[in-house]
């Protein structure tokens, strides 16, 4: 389950343009979804997301190279001499797993 908490001052309901309907709708400043793909789009948005932590495993292993490059530096890991995916990833999980 996927948390996503209202930003101040904007609408409760948040359109999706590319598919010309509605994304999800905020109940009390709160939504909450099991759809992985929604909660990361709204995430890309500026939402503050909170999910579980299997769920954010799952989504890393379903990214290529460059993405995995890119949530280890805005995560801040450090990927040390990993270059290739296999090494990236394992560095990745036992960052998340040390927080």
């Amino acid at each position: 389950m996927f948390t996503v908490k209202k930003k101040a001052k904007t609408p409760n309901m948040v359109w999706d343009a590319a598919n010309n309907r509605p994304l999800c709708k905020f109940v009390k400043g709160v939504f909450e979804t099991n759809d992985e793909a929604v909660a990361e789009k709204l995430k890309g948005m500026g939402y503050e997301v909170t999910g579980e932590a299997d769920a954010v495993e799952k989504s890393i292993d379903k990214m290529n190279l460059d993405e995995l490059k890119a949530y280890a530096a805005e995560n801040n890991i450090d990927l040390g001499e990993a270059t290739k995916k296999a090494d990236i990833l394992k560095v990745i999980q036992e960052a998340e797993a040390n927080k």
